[in-house]
């Protein structure tokens, strides 16, 4: 953290102090109401124990966002506590999360901190875990749970920027989506749907058939389209 970032911070947190009832008391009182008071301080502490957030490619093209540059409803749990009806942006460059606070405009969530977080976007749930740094195969960051099974499905998504000065165009955000299984407790990378059908030994005709009469396709593209196939396995397996 810069010299910039550690002052915003200190202000930041005691502006959010001050306008709060009793938070310049030195000890909290018995009563039940203060207490109250008192708790709600320590818990607005560890949401917006974070500093501030600044857009750095104004002049990229798109976006460095999830789903959409505006605000989605969410939550956030930071070390086993979950703070509900919480305005969430995903930047998934730095794979970062975005909170509103005033003054400073937007927070950028402590990520040591945090544990899990949800984004709801055209009404549906997405819901992204932390893993810890120090994995090779699974490099630490969030994650979307998105199928939990005989196999676990994750999806890891991120921006990176194409660079077009040379076609005298304005550089642009594009998006990389990767896909993670934990199978009989290994974690395994997957390129592309025959990495799963190798991993899973499954049989191709028999997959394909599936998908044919189901009219499925799956792809990196769209994590969530990998679904069907797992619980079509799942329930061979039973």
């Amino acid at each position: 953290m810069n010299c910039y970032d550690y002052l915003a911070f200190i202000v930041i947190n005691l502006l959010m102090l001050n306008s709060i009832p009793g938070a310049c008391q030195s000890k909290p009182k018995s009563n039940g109401f203060e207490l109250q008071y008192q708790d709600t301080i320590d818990a607005n502490q560890m949401l917006y124990n974070g500093k501030p957030w600044r857009n750095m490619f104004p002049l990229i093209k798109e976006n460095q966002f999830l789903f959409s540059k505006e605000f989605l409803p969410g939550s956030v749990t930071i070390r086993g506590k979950t703070f509900s009806d919480v305005r969430i942006k995903y930047d998934i460059f730095t794979d970062e999360i975005i909170i509103p606070f005033t003054p400073a405009g937007m927070l950028q969530v402590n990520k040591q901190m945090v544990d899990s977080f949800s984004l709801i976007f055209q009404n549906k749930n997405y819901h992204f875990i932390k893993i810890p740094e120090g994995n090779v195969v699974f490099p630490g960051g969030y994650y979307n749970v998105l199928y939990k099974g005989r196999t676990t499905l994750y999806a890891r998504y991120s921006k990176k920027i194409e660079k077009l000065a040379d076609r005298e165009e304005f550089d642009k955000f594009y998006q990389i989506n990767s896909i993670y299984i934990i199978h009989e407790g290994e974690v395994f990378y997957i390129p592309g749907r025959n990495d799963l059908f190798r991993i899973l030994n499954v049989q191709k005709k028999e997959v394909r058939q599936f998908m044919k009469e189901n009219n499925l396709k799956f792809s990196n593209e769209d994590p969530g389209s990998f679904i069907p196939f797992l619980r079509f396995i799942d329930d061979l397996k039973e």
